[in-house]
């Protein structure tokens, strides 16, 4: 019998797993296993490739940066919510940008589109963009991991938020305003398809904010603070997940 840890470890694999096909990771996330978890030969995981359910394995084989594990058979285990989340997010600094997406991840978003605004401190191009990018769904694959989430939520490329405002966009459409008159909380919601935009540091002007009302974009409010934008897009995560998704229901 292998040898289960006391909670289950999960593993992002980036290739397809093949059950019965044993695999190899190496690098980073061989280190990770293997001086931060303590996997052992024989030690029992969790597999996922972000292409929908798991795998339970087999530890086989550990070695300095090398890793060598035995996938079982396909488990179809699916705990997407049901509210399919676009989180628009204007670009805000560091650590707090991180956290974003790290909790948006946790919190059952399905898509992640980071922009430029006319207040973000933080303007992401060429070379720089792409490292932030990658640094983000390593971001995405730790917190799939953690949270029990067997797909990826795509983070898009760092764009303007005219060019995103620009696409067509199906369901509800939201904007955080602190001068909006509806509550988030009296939403009524027809559709489990839902776009929130969310401002930077610095808020959205009231230029873009007339953009976003043009785009079908619906102002509503968190109460009477004014909260930190990482506060503000995870606090209305949270409201829609338990309103109108599985936030609040049993395991």
């Amino acid at each position: 019998m292998p040898n289960a840890p006391m909670s289950t470890t999960r593993v992002y694999v980036p290739d397809r797993i093949r059950s019965g096909q044993a695999l190899w990771l190496d690098g980073e996330k061989a280190h990770h296993l293997v001086r931060v978890l303590r996997v052992r030969g024989g030690d029992a995981v969790v597999l996922f490739d972000g292409h929908g359910g798991e795998y339970p394995a087999v530890v086989e084989e550990t070695a300095r940066q090398r890793v060598r594990l035995l996938p079982g058979l396909h488990s179809p285990r699916d705990v997407e919510s049901p509210l399919r989340i676009r989180l628009i997010q204007g670009i805000s600094r560091g650590e707090r940008m991180d956290f974003v997406v790290q909790k948006a991840t946790e919190l059952g978003v399905r898509r992640i589109s980071p922009v430029h605004t006319a207040s973000s401190v933080v303007r992401l191009k060429g070379e720089r963009a792409e490292k932030r990018g990658a640094h983000w769904d390593r971001i995405v694959q730790g917190a799939c991991e953690q949270c029990g989430r067997n797909i990826l939520p795509p983070v898009d490329a760092a764009a303007d938020l005219d060019s995103v405002l620009g696409e067509s966009f199906g369901g509800s459409r939201l904007i955080l305003h602190t001068g909006a008159t509806q509550s988030i909380g009296s939403l009524r919601l027809a559709d489990p398809e839902l776009t929130l935009l969310v401002g930077p540091e610095g808020g959205f002007t009231e230029a873009e904010i007339g953009l976003a009302s043009r785009s079908g974009f619906v102002p509503v409010s968190l109460g009477p603070r004014i909260l930190r934008t990482e506060t503000a897009a995870l606090a209305a995560i949270a409201i829609l997940q338990s309103r109108f998704g599985d936030l609040l229901q049993p395991a």
